[in-house]
């Protein structure tokens, strides 16, 4: 679907988001911040959403480990939290991007796809997140 609006926050230490909403109302972004970003990752997805506004309808979580075992929020904690035998579909709502987007009125979350790898070691997982 074709991008209607882009949204870009970028801090001169690198850290930042950048975040794009279609013409279905579905927002997809990527995010860096934690440790020694000058601005909190809920500030910069909050200004997005701000940004956005009544366009964004949806938020698809697109949740990658990467081959370098980087640190990636959404998924180390899914895999945290499948390790002890909570269920995917359960463990999802806890994810940092859920989280988030519940305190703004998302409130349906669903696995969409097939997801890559075992409880405990999950390397892809996309979530689609609607109001």
């Amino acid at each position: 679907m074709p991008v209607v609006d882009q949204f870009d926050l970028l801090t001169p230490e690198g850290y930042g988001i950048y975040g794009e909403v279609n013409d279905g109302g579905v927002v997809e972004f990527v995010i860096l911040a934690g440790e020694g970003s000058p601005i909190r990752g809920a500030e910069m997805f909050n200004r997005m959403m701000d940004h956005f506004g009544a366009k964004a309808t949806a938020i698809h979580g697109s949740w990658r480990k990467n081959p370098n075992g980087d640190l990636s929020t959404n998924i180390d904690k899914v895999n945290e939290l499948t390790s002890l035998g909570v269920p995917l579909e359960e463990a999802v709502h806890q994810a940092w991007t859920v989280t988030r987007a519940k305190k703004r009125g998302y409130s349906t979350v669903n696995v969409i796809g097939v997801p890559e790898g075992v409880p405990g070691s999950y390397v892809k997982i996309d979530v689609l997140i609607e109001k």
